[in-house]
């Protein structure tokens, strides 16, 4: 018996797919084979051939150990600092597509009709074509949309038109587009805009089928290609960027990325040469005002020392402190000179005739006042000798004492006179003195204002001598304009397509195929919304399921074949065990057992007659009662339906052993539902079914009830009181999942004593028949299948 326990319960994987989606194998394999040869179709006659191109560049980024060297970089106005994701980004970017789209005019691509080479598809013509299409202005093109534009070529040699010519031979004569002829290497007119063509330099094989081109502004076409092209960095630690790029025509390929590159180099130097440009531009009008307010400040300072009588205020500074000193030392001299001229005067004047010392005479440089006071001192030196050996009348005394007073005079004259000298000089001395002092003071506030000045040209100069040295270098920088990256390996593309890949589609389909035929069996079952698996009754209700019955296509049944060796005995063996588990686990003596469903054509009378010989087959002595008393359809297989059954014992008219019936088999026999009255029902209700189920009971080892489904009428929960155990039956693709989900909440299935549902009608599945059935959803019911075939070889043999 199974009980409505998933943990621990659950299948592999594998059971599932082989019970789930095996049986509908030959689907499967269509879709497969559909699959295939859809694939197959595609790789040859629509898909392109995708090739790669590789290039690799390496950026100048100092944070990963690489940088410009001294010299380069003292040439640069400005070093730039570059980062390695900034530059992806640039090479990434629509405005160097764009200038590729124009230089290799993509904004013009020329194709072949679909047929070529087996395409379905039109191709390339990039090296195919014979011409090539120019814009004058590409960014004012009349976009033709989705529609296209065939043109023929016409050749010198219209003999040969068909056949490749050597590149190199210019035999291409006009377009042919429409009804108009356009020359070669000609700007013409059309309704598109001013267009060219041109003999196509990259022309490798001659074209395969009619040519046609569209044209397209490059804005629009550039991220088509940007989408082409993946930019990465070799590593966080490298400042290496590795290019990819992917296209249906290798050259082309190659041709797009080399001239990304070239625009990327170019975009770097047009940078630095355009900044160098700018600040040599700011730097000549800066010089010319500088050089302006210079030339200003000089003239100020001209100004300033012409009208101050300043030359070098430093130098005259120390010329006046000079002077002044000097003439500090000169009216000293003189000073001493006067102090010279009052002690001679005073030595002069003295009326004591004696022979005292004589004043010095420093300083005094006139020899006349020299030598009278020489004289003088001579005479009163003479004279004292006189009047110590003689006496004042002595004639020689009074003769000397006579010249003394005569020279007195004279020299006070001169004294006077040399006062006045000595005076006057001191005086000027003073005032020039004085006038040094004035302009020693005037000095500090002459030299602060010329100090400022001075300042303000100083900075002006340095001003300007920067700007010259920046001037020079903004030359030196835009002459010398460098990339900031360098390229490592140009562009070089795969040798074999890259896409598509077969293997992967190949894969996809069969995964696709897989995915397909699961979805359409996944939908077709579980959309369904009657009881399909086992599963499906466990997931919704905790009545556990004691058995599973596989349904009978040939009709049989116990009843007919007697076969004690087909599925359905088997299956029906199993039930009558896990009837005797049950009443083993729950201490049970199981007697009494009604059969019933929800609704009608479950098969519980399928059930009931089988389950009952089953019974009898195992040595047992049971009795079949029908009690369907509207419907009696146990009584009709049977062949009892017109023999007195349980109606008439309700009505009293019958006793329990008249209504008893023999069967083919001598251990089984059947009651039949009678022909009672319309009140036969009611009846029911009474206790003289519990006296047929008492001498039933007594009699017979099981007592097997087969009544009507409880949904249309409560008969069944009424008979189930005198039950030992309730066998629900639910028949696949036939009871609805809302009555299973119902079970466990409806009264009357509660009123049921001792149910189990038993799963009926089980049949193949898949789109042939086979031994997969519905059962679990995972094999369970195989068991019985695979013992057949065993006893059936064993029988063989």
């Amino acid at each position: 018996m199974q009980t409505n326990k998933k943990t621990g319960n659950e299948m592999n994987i594998i059971s599932v797919v082989t019970n789930w989606y095996l049986p509908y194998w030959p689907m499967f394999l269509v879709l497969l084979i559909l699959g295939l040869a859809g694939a197959w179709a595609y790789l040859k006659f629509y898909s392109i051939p995708v090739y790669e191109t590789y290039a690799t560049i390496m950026v100048k980024d100092e944070k990963k150990g690489v940088d410009e060297s001294g010299v380069l970089e003292a040439l640069q106005i400005y070093p730039t600092k570059n980062i390695v994701e900034n530059e992806m980004e640039v090479i990434h970017s629509r405005k160097l597509m764009e200038k590729v789209v124009e230089q290799l005019q993509l904004y013009a691509p020329i194709y072949e009709a679909a047929g070529n080479k087996g395409k379905i598809k039109p191709t390339s013509a990039y090296n195919s074509s014979p011409v090539t299409i120019i814009a004058r202005k590409p960014d004012e093109l009349k976009s033709t949309g989705d529609s296209v534009v065939h043109f023929q070529v016409n050749y010198y040699d219209d003999n040969n038109a068909g056949e490749f010519r050597n590149v190199d031979e210019p035999k291409v004569k006009e377009v042919v587009i429409g009804k108009k002829v356009f020359p070669i290497n000609q700007w013409v007119s059309t309704k598109y805009g001013e267009l060219k063509f041109e003999k196509n330099e990259r022309q490798t094989e001659a074209p395969g089928g009619p040519l046609f081109f569209r044209l397209s502004k490059p804005k629009n076409v550039a991220p088509g290609y940007i989408a082409s092209l993946e930019v990465k960095s070799s590593s966080k630690l490298s400042s290496t960027i590795n290019l990819t790029f992917r296209d249906e025509v290798r050259d082309r390929g190659e041709d797009v990325v080399n001239k990304l590159l070239v625009a990327y180099n170019r975009l770097s130097i047009e940078e630095k040469k355009g900044t160098a440009a700018n600040t040599l531009e700011f730097i000549e009008t800066r010089l010319a005002k500088v050089e302006k307010e210079l030339d200003s400040i000089e003239q100020r300072i001209q100004t300033f020392r012409t009208d101050k009588g300043v030359v070098d205020l430093s130098a005259q500074g120390r010329q006046y402190l000079e002077n002044v000193g000097s003439n500090d030392r000169k009216m000293a001299d003189l000073s001493m000179q006067l102090a010279s001229l009052n002690e001679m005067e005073r030595y002069v004047n003295s009326k004591e005739n004696k022979g005292d010392i004589i004043p010095a005479t420093i300083g005094i440089s006139d020899p006349v006042l020299t030598e009278l006071m020489q004289k003088l001192y001579n005479g009163k030196l003479e004279y004292e000798k006189l009047m110590k050996s003689t006496g004042e009348n002595n004639p020689f005394a009074t003769a000397i004492a006579k010249e003394i007073e005569q020279i007195r005079p004279i020299i006070l004259e001169k004294l006077r006179a040399q006062r006045i000298n000595l005076e006057a000089s001191k005086k000027d001395l003073a005032s020039i003195s004085g006038g040094y002092n004035s302009m020693l003071r005037t000095i500090p506030r002459k030299e602060r204002e010329l100090m400022n000045i001075s300042r303000e040209q100083v900075t002006k100069k340095s001003i300007y001598n920067y700007l010259l040295e920046k001037r020079e270098q903004s030359a030196l920088a835009s002459s010398s304009a460098i990339s900031d990256s360098k390229i490592i390996d140009m562009a070089s593309s795969s040798g074999d397509p890259v896409a598509p890949k077969k293997t992967l589609i190949y894969f996809a389909v069969l995964a696709v195929s897989m995915g397909l035929g699961i979805g359409l069996v996944s939908a077709k079952e579980m959309l369904n919304k009657k009881i399909l698996f086992r599963s499906e009754i466990e997931a919704l209700t905790i009545v556990p399921v004691i058995a599973e019955i596989s349904a009978n296509k040939e009709n049989e049944s116990l009843l007919n074949t007697g076969s004690k060796t087909s599925v359905v005995a088997e299956q029906f063996r199993h039930l009558r065990a896990a009837i005797g588990l049950v009443g083993r686990q729950k201490s049970l003596d199981i007697k009494r057992i009604l059969i019933t469903s929800s609704i009608s054509s479950e098969g519980k009378t399928y059930v009931s007659t089988n389950l009952a010989r089953s019974l009898a087959l195992a040595g047992n002595k049971v009795v079949l009662v029908d009690l369907d008393i509207r419907i009696p359809k146990t009584s009709s297989i049977m062949g009892v339906a017109d023999k007195p059954g349980v109606a008439e014992f309700l009505e009293g008219s019958k006793d329990p052993e008249e209504i008893i019936s023999n069967t083919m088999d001598e251990n089984m026999f059947v009651v039949s539902a009678g022909n009672g009255k319309d009140n036969s029902r009611e009846l029911i209700l009474s206790g003289r079914l519990n006296h047929l189920l008492t001498y039933l009971t007594a009699t017979f080892d099981y007592v097997v009830l087969d009544a009507s489904p409880i949904d249309p009428v409560s008969d069944s929960y009424i008979f189930s009181e005198f039950c030992d155990l309730t066998l629900f039956v639910m028949r696949h693709n036939r009871t609805p999942k809302t009555m299973v989900q119902l079970l466990d909440d409806n009264n009357k299935f509660k009123a049921l004593k001792n149910p189990h549902i038993v799963f009926n009608g089980i049949r193949s599945r898949g789109v042939m028949s086979g031994m997969y059935g519905y059962s679990y959803g995972y094999g369970y019911e195989n068991v019985y299948r695979e013992k057949q075939r065993k006893r059936s070889k064993l029988q063989s043999v």
